[in-house]
């Protein structure tokens, strides 16, 4: 078993945001390619679990952000499995510039899933795939990627945004791919008026899917480390939540 699995990735033109470096929720995508490799290095491809009608489903990401890489700028994800705590399955990354720097940093919690229910799976049950599950005991961040609590809008305030899962949101799973949650995230921060470039820290919790046609309204409060920004589905259904801090 590797120690850990690696892609190369160039930043094309159309994945920069306006500061000409790769849009976050790009980088997130990218990440979860090298993910989707790392699984398949290490016996749990998506092709080996589907054998047992079972996904990979994300439920936790954080992202630790020194620079993001510019426009055609080669880059490197690295990544590992920490192995299985019961359900949970922590999947770490670093991302690494042509120069061998360490730029991005980030940790994330997945869950092996029934495909049709989404019901958790243990991987023991799983047994005709190997059962070493870690790579490396190392974290890139040093602690778990937490879990987070979803606010209550105070009475009478109003959505920042408001998306829908139009077909240009959705996957071939038919409901909207996490990563553009970040990508509604971000959106809602520019119409909010905050420095969208000045952004050090992600932390995001997926609470449950957005299927066609469904809307979604985005809310920002403050938070202890910054920013608070969540979406809610008919205005009391949870979808997701993020904390957003900031360079000083």
């Amino acid at each position: 078993m590797p120690e850990y699995t690696e892609l190369k990735f160039y930043t094309k033109s159309t994945d920069c945001g306006t500061d000409s470096c790769l849009a976050p929720y790009v980088l997130l995508s990218d990440l979860q390619e090298t993910a989707d490799k790392g699984a398949a290095d290490t016996g749990w491809s998506r092709e080996a679990i589907g054998e047992y009608d079972c996904c990979w489903i994300v439920l936790r990401c954080r992202l630790s952000i020194k620079r993001l890489p510019s426009w055609k700028e080669e880059f490197t994800i690295r990544t590992w499995s920490c192995g299985a705590k019961k359900l949970f399955f922590d999947r770490e990354y670093e991302v690494y510039d042509s120069n061998g720097e360490c730029i991005v940093s980030s940790t994330s919690v997945w869950i092996l899933a029934q495909k049709e229910t989404h019901r958790p799976v243990f991987p023991s049950s799983l047994d005709k795939l190997p059962q070493r599950l870690n790579q490396l005991d190392k974290m890139a961040l040093g602690e778990p990627c937490p879990k987070l609590k979803i606010p209550v809008p105070d009475d009478g305030e109003k959505p920042v945004i408001t998306k829908y899962a139009d077909y240009t949101e959705l996957d071939h799973n038919h409901h909207v791919n996490n990563t553009r949650y970040l990508a509604w995230i971000y959106d809602a921060l520019f119409k909010g008026g905050y420095d969208i470039h000045g952004v050090c820290d992600i932390n995001i919790n997926y609470i449950s899917e957005v299927k066609s046609g469904q809307k979604v309204d985005i809310y920002i409060s403050k938070c202890d480390e910054g920013l608070c920004v969540y979406g809610l589905r008919d205005e009391d259904s949870g979808v997701f939540v993020c904390e957003i801090r900031f360079r000083n």
